[in-house]
């Protein structure tokens, strides 16, 4: 087949996703045309995509949010697919690329799919105004597309209630390759006793992953003497108020901040991954917390039902619920034993989600618009 993927960002969890897909596809001896936006890329994917037998890789301005420029993107995307046609699917990533390739797919008679990565209306604190866009926008657009891929049943019972179509949104969740990862020594860093637990939380310091609610909750373990340390992987607008937060509570020697650090060379050395997020789609630091062996305390979002409770490999605890985030964390922090059948789960589960059975199942969505799984939870 030939297929043209589209994404405004190629970098973290979608790059990733986006690479991934891409490499197996090409291993299929598919011809994989790959359009990114130029300011959100990870130079070490693209390098790693443009080596692939069968792949073209172009760059094309994209701007992240809405904006009367996007017009021009079109247009060049337009262009690529044009001479470059035909293509017998257009496979959208994100907001920005799944509109791209919704509006062009019917005049280059391809098959339509879209993949959302997280619709923004998961989004709690997403405004009134700017949820009745998007949500028109995706309502307006659904029908031009084949297939939904949700990544989560989260994701996809979102998207049915947002009158996407149950029968068009399709569930088939993220898989990774097996991986090994050295550890990056916080623990020497930190001057940690023995007997101290090491969590990590790995992402954006975005109000999306809700680290204000884990400051919070590590201001209470401080208070109460527990023998917990976090290690905080990740940069964003949030990293001073956070730690301005963190000072005011007392708590600074309870944390180390590595800033953009390699999160899978974090959970090497971590005996919890703490990821209290608002929302997600389904999240790669999860399936690389089990492919680590790691147990993971985190909040009903995307990705979890599949992993921490149908894996048993961790605990999930309210949305915003600082005390009961920290309650948690106590309670493992405090049982070795629970932590160690916690991370024998994760180690058991990980299995279940590999590229392999990710990529088969897009694969045979692109020639039947079926993927052989159930479309519902």
């Amino acid at each position: 087949m030939r297929i043209a993927l589209i994404t405004e960002t190629f970098t973290t969890g979608v790059g990733r996703h986006v690479a991934d897909l891409m490499i197996a596809l090409c291993q299929r001896g598919h011809e994989v045309h790959l359009l990114h936006g130029n300011r959100r890329v990870d130079p070490a994917l693209v390098h790693q995509v443009e080596a692939l037998p069968g792949a073209h890789v172009r760059a094309v301005p994209m701007k992240r949010a809405p904006h009367p420029r996007d017009v021009f993107s079109l247009w060049d995307i337009w262009r690529y697919l044009r001479s470059h046609a035909p293509f017998d699917v257009v496979h959208g990533h994100s907001s920005k690329g799944g509109a791209y390739a919704r509006l062009l797919t019917t005049a280059l008679r391809a098959r339509c799919l879209y993949t959302p990565h997280a619709l923004i209306t998961l989004a709690p604190d997403l405004g009134r105004g700017a949820r009745l866009l998007y949500g028109t926008a995706e309502r307006l657009l659904a029908p031009l597309t084949d297939s939904i891929v949700c990544c989560s049943a989260v994701e996809r019972a979102h998207a049915v209630a947002l009158g996407l179509g149950a029968q068009r949104c399709i569930v088939v969740p993220n898989g990774i390759a097996p991986f090994e990862a050295a550890p990056l020594g916080v623990r020497q860093r930190a001057g940690l006793a023995p007997d101290t637990v090491l969590a990590g939380f790995i992402g954006r310091l975005e109000t999306q992953k809700a680290p204000d609610v884990l400051i919070e909750a590590i201001g209470q373990l401080h208070r109460r003497g527990v023998p917990i340390h976090v290690a905080i992987a990740g940069d964003g607008r949030l990293r001073e108020p956070l730690q301005q937060r963190l000072r005011a509570l007392g708590a600074e020697p309870a944390v180390t901040w590595l800033g953009a650090a390699d999160g899978r060379r974090l959970l090497a050395e971590v005996d919890l991954l703490l990821m209290p997020s608002r929302y997600e789609g389904f999240p790669y630091v999860l399936l690389e917390a089990l492919h680590s062996g790691v147990p993971v305390i985190a909040t009903p979002v995307g990705g979890v039902s599949e992993t921490v409770e149908q894996g048993n490999c961790g605990r999930v605890v309210p949305m915003g619920d600082a005390a009961a985030l920290a309650d948690t964390i106590e309670h493992l922090t405090r049982d070795a034993a629970l932590r160690e059948e916690l991370a024998t789960n994760a180690r058991r589960h990980a299995g279940a989600f590999d590229t392999g059975t990710m990529a088969g199942r897009i694969e045979t969505l692109y020639r039947t618009g079926s993927c052989g799984v159930a479309t519902g939870t």
